[in-house]
């Protein structure tokens, strides 16, 4: 049996490749639009990072600028071997993990109670985001007015009901200088992280709660098998956005101690900043800075990967 082969016309074999050059012209222009949004972005982002890279492998003193050199990892083993930087990291752990527990629970709490209807639901939920949207710097303000040791109101109220007998020194003493501080992190941003929380609640599907309750299921198990699962994803994305912000909250203790009392406070951030503006040691801080930004780098690949990773090989 004859094959016989149709022949195309030559005009529609010069066509396709005009049409073909025409689709790339409408294509490339859309890359070309978003050119200035990326080349400022490769700037305000990309140069900085890659400066302070640079600057953490050079010796740069503001006081000595005449003795600036290429330092090679000198700068990384000074701030290791520094027996301020052990206790920096400590402290670092210790407040990203507290304001981490903490926020997520209460968090956690607030989101399941905003997502209640309730009477009067929109104002409860308008003063729920108070504390997150005060500028810091009023948060400090006021609440270095309360805890004021000679003059602050709570300090006169826990003394006039007998439950101390001398006003405590709040923010100057160690013992107490961390745990308030992490109270007031806790307590600013633990809006923000219910905002997240809440959102994904209502994502969850209605049916899978009323399938539960067909079944017999009650709150407590409700919220442990359709819940939870249902905002996974929320929940890893709080925790992340938590941590990331509490290493590098540099107002959030600056403004109460500096790092003090006796170095109590000293974070990773604080400790940055006093290497850099105390000591003028650029070096040395832009090291401890990218100590910083490697952690925060692995915390987030891991997030994408635990999260988005799983996501999309169940896809």
């Amino acid at each position: 049996m004859a094959v016989t082969h149709v022949k195309r016309p030559a005009t529609d074999r010069a066509e396709r490749p005009a049409t073909v050059r025409r689709r790339r012209r409408r294509v490339r222009p859309h890359w070309w639009y978003l050119a200035p949004a990326l080349i400022l972005m490769a700037g305000v982002l990309g140069y900085p990072v890659v400066d302070a890279i640079w600057t953490s492998f050079q010796h740069n003193v503001l006081t000595h600028p005449d003795a600036d050199h290429f330092a090679g990892l000198d700068n990384y083993r000074s701030v290791l071997t520094d027996g301020a930087l052990l206790s920096a990291v400590w402290h670092t752990v210790v407040w990203g993990a507290a304001n981490l527990v903490l926020q997520l629970v209460l968090g956690f709490a607030l989101a399941l109670l905003m997502h209640q209807r309730l009477a009067g639901r929109a104002v409860f939920r308008s003063v729920v985001i108070i504390p997150w949207v005060v500028p810091s710097i009023v948060v400090a303000l006021v609440w270095r007015y309360l805890l004021d040791p000679t003059s602050g109101p709570l300090n006169q109220v826990l003394t006039g009901l007998g439950i101390v007998s001398t006003s405590p020194q709040w923010l100057a003493d160690q013992s107490t200088a961390m745990p308030v501080l992490i109270l007031l992190s806790t307590w600013k941003w633990t809006p923000f992280v219910a905002v997240i929380l809440l959102a994904g609640l209502q994502t969850v599907p209605k049916e899978l709660h009323e399938a539960a309750m067909l079944d017999g299921a009650g709150r407590i198990q409700r919220l442990r098998y359709v819940v939870i699962p249902g905002i996974r994803t929320s929940i890893a994305l709080a925790g992340l956005l938590t941590v990331g912000y509490s290493i590098n909250n540099f107002n959030g203790i600056w403004m109460f101690t500096k790092g003090g009392p006796a170095g109590s406070t000293e974070t990773l951030t604080t400790l940055a900043y006093r290497y850099a503006f105390t000591e003028f040691d650029l070096g040395r801080a832009a090291s401890i800075a990218m100590i910083l930004f490697a952690f925060l780098l692995i915390t987030s690949s891991v997030y994408f990967y635990v999260v988005e990773g799983r996501k999309g090989s169940k896809s």
